[in-house]
C-alpha cells in the first residue's frame, strides 16, 4: 500500500508532462522530436522540449508536423485560423479548427505564422535596441579621457517601424578638449507591403572641431526591405532632406538634398559573430560638390547574456568641408555593449 501513492503520483505526473508535450515533428532527415510548438515567425519554428527546452528548427527541414493543441495560424494569403490544430495527411496536412466544419486541406509552406507576437499581427510592437560604452582613462605622465557611447532603439509592428537613436564621443588630453561630436535621430517607416516602405526622418548633429554648431536635417523618402530576420538585414532607402547648416564661424547654409542610405548585417559562425555596415549620404542638388557621407564598419561578439563587445570603425566624409577642417574624420572603436 506504501508503493501505490508514489506509484500513482509518478505514473500522474509522467502523464503531465506527456500531455504537456504532445506535439511532434518529424524532420526530413528522419529525426522525430516530441514536444511543444511555440511560435513560427518568419524561417524558424520556436519549439520546446522537456530534455533541451527551446530550440529552434528551420521550416524547411520540417517534414510534417502534428499537433493536439489550439494554435494561431496566419497563412501566407493573410488568413487567420484560430483554435486549430494541424495532423499530417498523405502529403499534405490536415487544420482542424472549432470554427469551421470542414477540415482545411494545405502544405506547411502555405503556413506563414503560428500563434504570431502582436507585433506581427499588428496588435502590438516589439521593442528591441542595444547601447555601447567605451572609457579610457589615463592619468600620470599622460592625462587623458576619453568617453564614447552609442545607443539605438527600434520599435517594430506589423506595418510600422521606429527607429531612434543617439551617439556621443568626447576627448581630452591634458586638460584640453580634443574631442566634442554628438547627433541623435529619428525615423518613422510605414509598410506598403512586406518590403516596400515610406519613410520621414530628422536628425541632429554637433562637431565642435568640424566647426559644426548644429546641422539638422527633415526629410522623406523611400525604402525596401530586402531582408529582415534575427539572422541578417539588408534595407536601402532614398529620398529628399531639408538640411539647415550652422557653423561656429563659417556662413550658415541651408539646401535640399538628395539622400541614401544602406543598412546591413549578417550573423556568422552559430551567431557567435556579427558584421555590420551602415552608411548615409548627402547630395545637395544646387550644388554636387557639396557631398558628405557618414558611415559606421565592425564586428559585435556576443559575450553572455546580451552582453556584446564591437569593434568598429567610423568614417565621416565631407567635400567642402569648412575652412581649416579636414575632409575626413576617421575613429577606430572598442566598446562594451548590451542588447535586448
Amino acid at each position: 500500500m506504501k508503493l501505490i501513492k508514489p506509484a500513482l503520483y509518478f505514473i500522474s505526473l509522467s502523464f503531465f508532462v506527456s500531455a504537456s508535450y504532445a506535439d511532434t515533428i518529424l524532420l526530413k532527415n528522419g529525426d522525430k522530436i516530441n514536444g511543444q510548438i511555440i511560435r513560427k515567425e518568419g524561417d524558424t519554428l520556436l519549439f520546446k522540449t522537456p530534455y533541451a527546452g527551446e530550440i529552434k528548427i528551420q521550416w524547411k527541414s520540417i517534414s510534417s508536423m502534428k499537433t493536439d493543441k489550439n494554435l494561431v495560424l496566419t497563412l501566407e494569403n493573410d488568413t487567420n485560423i484560430e483554435n486549430a490544430s494541424i495532423s499530417p495527411a498523405d502529403k499534405k496536412h490536415v487544420i482542424k479548427t472549432k470554427n469551421v466544419d470542414n477540415p482545411i486541406d494545405i502544405q506547411l509552406s502555405s503556413i506563414k505564422y503560428i500563434n504570431p507576437s502582436q507585433a506581427v499581427t499588428g496588435k502590438g510592437m516589439k521593442i528591441s535596441g542595444r547601447v555601447n560604452v567605451g572609457l579610457s582613462i589615463a592619468s600620470g605622465n599622460t592625462d587623458s579621457e576619453n568617453f564614447n557611447v552609442d545607443t539605438e532603439v527600434v520599435l517594430r509592428g506589423k506595418t510600422n517601424r521606429i527607429t531612434t537613436g543617439a551617439k556621443l564621443y568626447q576627448a581630452s588630453d591634458n586638460n584640453v578638449d580634443t574631442e566634442d561630436k554628438t547627433s541623435a535621430w529619428l525615423k518613422y517607416d510605414h509598410f506598403l507591403d512586406n518590403n516596400d516602405y515610406i519613410y520621414g526622418n530628422t536628425s541632429f548633429a554637433r562637431d565642435k572641431f568640424k566647426d559644426q554648431k548644429l546641422k539638422s536635417t527633415i526629410g522623406l523618402g523611400y525604402g525596401h526591405q530586402y531582408v529582415e530576420s534575427d539572422q541578417r538585414n539588408l534595407s536601402i532607402e532614398a529620398g529628399a532632406d531639408y538640411v539647415n547648416d550652422d557653423y561656429f564661424t563659417a556662413t550658415d547654409d541651408n539646401y535640399i538634398a538628395g539622400r541614401w542610405a544602406l543598412k546591413f548585417d549578417q550573423k556568422f559562425f552559430n551567431k557567435k559573430l556579427q558584421f555590420f555596415h551602415n552608411h548615409e549620404g548627402l547630395l545637395e542638388l544646387d550644388d554636387t560638390d557639396n557631398v558628405s557621407i557618414t558611415s559606421q564598419t565592425g564586428f559585435r561578439f556576443p559575450v553572455l547574456a546580451g552582453m556584446n563587445a564591437a569593434i568598429q570603425l567610423n568614417l565621416d566624409w565631407d567635400n567642402l568641408p569648412s575652412t581649416g577642417t579636414k575632409s575626413t574624420d576617421r575613429k577606430f572603436l572598442f566598446t562594451l555593449g548590451y542588447s535586448w
